[in-house]
């Protein structure tokens, strides 16, 4: 999505649309700057990514620990889709950054791990040239334990009821 505004600051949660899709708020999956197992991700990279997404282009699919099944069963199956990517400055560890955020479409069964808190971070599949831009694309998603980005958002999802029960307990 080009020019995404989310004016929220809470974590993020799902509403369920017309069609059955649970679009989650925005989340951040990554922050540019040194990873933890020593690569770098870089400014640029992200604002391109953001700029760029475009799921009628290219949909990046939800898996696990970055591995892409083949067949609809068993744990390597797709957990949904990322639906938008926007851009914004953070502050971590006391210095400016620059952060990647997502909204996804998750399925029941990513709901399900996250709630029993397995598979609760983002970890982001980047092509750094995507058919012949020469620009960053997200082109998949992973969930993780372990993710290498710093400063990664822990997946949380509410109910989808039209009343949110957990309404009144949001800061």
């Amino acid at each position: 999505m080009h020019g995404a505004e989310d004016d929220s600051t809470t974590e993020p949660h799902t509403t369920e649309d017309n069609m059955g899709t649970k679009a989650t708020k925005f989340f951040r999956i990554a922050t540019e700057g040194a990873t933890s197992d020593g690569r770098v991700i870089e400014r640029a990279d992200l604002l391109q990514m953001a700029k760029n997404y475009d799921p009628k282009v290219y949909s990046a699919r939800i898996n696990m620990e970055h591995i892409r099944g083949y067949v609809p069963e068993g744990p390597f199956k797709a957990y949904g889709d990322v639906i938008a990517l926007k851009t914004e400055e953070i502050e971590l560890g006391g210095k400016k950054k620059l952060a990647l955020f997502a909204q996804i479409d998750p399925t029941d069964e990513l709901i399900a791990l996250t709630k029993a808190r397995q598979k609760i971070f983002a970890s982001m599949e980047v092509r750094p040239s995507f058919a012949d831009t020469k620009e960053a694309y997200l082109v998949g998603l992973a969930v993780t334990d372990n993710p290498a980005s710093l400063g990664c958002e822990v997946l949380q999802f509410s109910a989808t009821a039209k009343i949110n029960p957990l309404a009144a307990r949001k800061q």
